[in-house]
């Protein structure tokens, strides 16, 4: 299985490819994530984790694009964002974009929104709010996500697992 640590930065993963857009020990490879295509050729890989990286990059969807070119059919791709309603979302200043559930849903399948072109490039196997510590401590999983909406730093991650269509 290759597996591809986008936007890895310290955190290099043992058995993946660690690609950075800085350069430094353990990374494979540096380049600049806003200039496409990517420099790996189409079917790549079997799984890409972008972990704290996308809301720092111009095009989210010409990433997502990038993501499936370079991916094997049935990849997955495991995407974390901060949540638009949580601290750590707006304490970066360089943080190009807020995310919520509805944001990933509408990257993945424009036509829910006010698009009606579809590239229909990947199935939505898991999108959730993951918790912050005060907000594990709400239950259900339902009421802390409603309650994430409306009081600031419940919920502190988007999390998105996506099943490459090809």
């Amino acid at each position: 299985m290759t597996k591809l640590n986008f936007g890895c930065g310290k955190k290099i993963m043992k058995g993946w490819i660690n690609v950075d857009i800085q350069e430094g020990k353990g990374i494979d490879k540096s380049f600049d994530f806003n200039k496409f295509p990517y420099p790996f050729k189409i079917n790549t890989f079997d799984y890409i984790l972008a972990d704290n990286v996308l809301e720092h990059l111009n095009e989210p969807k010409r990433v997502l694009d990038e993501f499936w070119r370079i991916s094997k059919p049935n990849a997955i791709v495991r995407i974390v964002v901060p949540y638009h309603n949580c601290d750590g979302a707006f304490n970066d200043v360089n943080h190009k974009h807020f995310f919520n559930m509805k944001t990933i849903e509408l990257l993945v399948h424009p036509e829910r929104g006010y698009q009606f072109k579809s590239d229909n490039k990947f199935s939505i196997m898991k999108l959730d709010l993951l918790p912050t510590k005060l907000g594990k401590f709400i239950y259900p999983r339902e009421l802390r996500n409603a309650l994430s909406m409306i009081f600031n730093n419940i919920c502190g991650q988007v999390e998105t697992i996506l099943k490459v269509k090809k």
